[in-house]
């Protein structure tokens, strides 16, 4: 069957090789793109008594964003007066029990008023979640909304010539988790809403299958196990059902499962038969539906709801291949892969004022993108690494700290 490049088999074509060092936070990020030198310059003066590793994994945490213009003191003394706001802090560790505590302070320099002043008690071995929770707290303070610091993301990945593996990590990469490793190709990630369960595709029985699997408890389920491919999951908001593409009759169209375990005597119920290939459905809070399908000739992306009204194409003017969509976690943008002249680029799209426009710089062969829980931010792959851009393409930041192996799949999760 005629498949698009964005199909499990095409995507396994395009893993990608991901470099790896092991060193503080900041020596494990690249900024490659964008100049944030219009932005509040926001110092950070590296904290009495550490080694290094916390003043440089929050230096990381707000360079990633792109909206401020971050820079490293060694004192406060040293901070220039152009700095609007000051991050200080010290580390103190208990002799006996061995607790670490973190006391932090954000400073407004243009009014000198202190805008938090907290302490943060951890265990050693959590203290890069710590600091992602002071930096979240200070990231709130500074923009009025939640960051994507303490937020996590899932990797597909090959490790071997036959070994494969979903890996859940901290957003930046560091503390992965392997939540299953097979001899079988896994692609095709997608998280509920309440990051409770994960989705995924896997060829372990000769052909697509799509299971669910609960990350607490480490058990998992088939969903959709039809004739034919079963692939492309979304859980739908309430994550009681997903939206599957089945090749069960002519074609490949999207259909509603439930959320639990397969039977012969389980339904599919039609949701999207529109063109010959219809795939790759993500469905909004908001019950609204995006997908691709060769209606129009060629892969574009077409809109629709889970009331099946008429599909409308959104990717106009936009060449003649555009795949694998992604909604914004409000629902008023939609991330997605464009290709011009052979280059796979990814695109947002403001669904609100039908402006599209790259996210991504010195691209080749970008796949997955998808939004972080506050969508600020976006990751994708490329080429060979994996990629975090702010909303605006403005800012983009490589992540130089995955040795999971070839990635072949990625997806931020919807929680926080």
């Amino acid at each position: 069957m005629k498949m698009f490049n964005r199909s499990i088999n095409k995507k396994l074509l395009l893993i990608l090789s991901i470099g790896f060092s092991f060193a503080y936070a900041d020596q494990n990020i690249e900024i490659v793109g964008g100049n944030s030198a219009g932005n509040p310059k926001l110092a950070v003066v590296n904290f009495t008594n550490e080694d290094g590793s916390v003043s440089d994994e929050v230096t990381s945490d707000f360079k990633i964003t792109g909206e401020f213009n971050v820079l490293n003191y060694v004192s406060s003394d040293t901070v220039e007066s152009g700095a609007q706001y000051t991050i200080t802090g010290n580390v103190s560790q208990d002799p006996v029990s061995g607790q670490m505590q973190i006391e932090y302070q954000l400073l407004n320099n243009t009014t000198n008023q202190v805008l938090l002043s907290q302490t943060a008690a951890f265990n050693k071995k959590f203290q890069r979640k710590a600091i992602h929770a002071i930096d979240d707290n200070i990231y709130k303070k500074l923009t009025n909304t939640p960051s994507a610091f303490t937020s996590k993301v899932a990797l597909a990945v090959q490790q071997g010539a036959a070994k494969y593996a979903v890996v859940i990590a901290d957003y930046d990469g560091y503390n992965p988790k392997t939540l299953i490793s097979m001899a079988h190709p896994i692609a095709s990630l997608a998280w509920d809403k309440t990051g409770k369960y994960l989705s995924y595709v896997t060829y372990e029985s000769g052909k697509p299958v799509t299971y669910v699997q609960n990350i607490a408890a480490g058990t998992r389920y088939v969903v959709a196990n039809f004739n034919g491919s079963n692939s492309s999951p979304a859980f739908t908001a309430n994550s009681q059902k997903l939206a599957v593409t089945l090749s069960k009759d002519y074609g490949s169209h999207v259909y509603l499962v439930n959320n639990q375990r397969y039977t012969s005597s389980s339904q599919a119920i039609p949701l999207i038969n529109f063109g010959t290939i219809d795939t790759e459905a993500d469905i909004s809070n908001t019950g609204k539906v995006v997908f691709t399908s060769d209606h129009d000739g060629g892969p574009q992306i077409f809109m629709t709801d889970l009331n099946g009204s008429s599909p409308i194409r959104v990717t106009n003017g936009l060449g003649k291949y555009n795949t694998t969509a992604r909604f914004s976690n409000d629902a008023s943008k939609i991330t997605f892969i464009n290709r011009n002249s052979g280059v796979l680029q990814a695109y947002v799209l403001d669904l609100v004022t039908q402006s599209a426009y790259p996210i991504s710089q010195n691209a080749n062969h970008d796949i997955a993108p998808s939004f972080a829980p506050n969508d600020k931010l976006i990751m994708f792959s490329s080429d060979n690494g994996v990629y975090i851009s702010n909303i605006t393409g403005t800012t983009q930041t490589k992540l130089n700290n995955l040795n999971y192996g070839q990635v072949i799949d990625q997806r931020w999760s919807k929680s926080f």
